[in-house]
């Protein structure tokens, strides 16, 4: 199962043009249309289902965060059929999930090496710079020093620690909760 390994960083459209540059290609356009569910009284979601690039991502995780250093272990799976998603709502509440939040980002996408970036526009929240690597290695200890390896790239980009996110968009975006989107 991989695990990722992650930071989000305040940012702004400015930083495309220096990472454009970094990573010797333009950014491919990114947007992401995500829906959480929880069972009633949950604080956090359960999964997602992702409209991307013609296609849903549906994905659970547990996720543990520190001082901005974000860690997930993930089961996630593509499913092609865009028309499926009113079904999948469906069954969602059937099964007794209730919508969590919704959470709208469009941007850009880079690999620098194994570490994916993406600079996104937040609905409500602004840009951020979002920063992952994948890793073999399980748990969050273990991890620690791909951490060194984000904050590299976050400095290279004339960001400084000031910058990084520790909140989860889902802490963020909660005034906008039960809201439509």
């Amino acid at each position: 199962m991989p695990y990722e390994v992650e930071i989000k960083a305040h940012a702004d459209a400015s930083l495309k043009a220096a990472i454009d540059k970094l990573a010797g290609v333009k950014g491919l356009p990114v947007t992401k249309d995500d829906c959480y569910y929880a069972l009633p009284g949950d604080e956090v979601p359960r999964f997602r289902i992702r409209v991307e690039d013609g296609h849903l991502l549906v994905t659970a995780k547990h996720n543990r965060r520190e001082g901005g250093l974000e860690c997930n272990e993930e089961l996630e799976f593509v499913h092609e059929r865009l028309e499926d998603k009113a079904t999948m709502e469906a069954m969602a509440r059937m099964l007794g999930y209730e919508v969590f939040i919704h959470k709208h980002k469009t941007g850009w996408s880079w690999m620098l090496g194994d570490v994916h970036v993406e600079l996104l526009d937040v609905r409500h929240l602004g840009w951020y710079l979002e920063m992952e690597v994948i890793s073999p290695v399980q748990g969050f200890e273990e991890n620690k020093g791909l951490y060194d390896k984000l904050r590299r790239v976050l400095h290279s980009l004339g960001l400084g620690d000031d910058a990084i996110e520790s909140r989860s968009y889902q802490e963020m975006l909660a005034p906008w909760r039960g809201k439509e989107e």
